[in-house]
């Protein structure tokens, strides 16, 4: 697989960003953080050498962060929405 388990999971994550957008969905910030803190947190152990990670950790934490980061684009897309029009 020309991509890791990771990088994998972070963008079968964002093929819910259109999705989101367009169900109008307003997720609360600091929901959107805690998608977010659980692949930081087993990078940067992992980039430590704290730890080893593997592979069904990593494509989890980052399905997590891809789903949080398109929360977070529908919240930016429906705040200029809103903003603009």
């Amino acid at each position: 697989m020309p991509l890791c388990a990771r990088c994998f999971a972070i963008l079968a994550g964002y093929l819910l960003a259109p999705v989101l957008a367009g169900m109008h969905i307003v997720t609360p910030y600091y929901l959107i953080g805690l998608l977010l803190l659980p692949m930081l947190i087993d990078g940067f152990t992992q980039q430590w050498k704290w730890r080893t990670s593997n592979n069904k950790l990593r494509f989890f934490t980052g399905f997590s962060f891809g789903i949080g980061q398109s929360l977070l684009i529908s919240n930016v897309v429906w705040f200029l929405v809103e903003r603009l029009g």
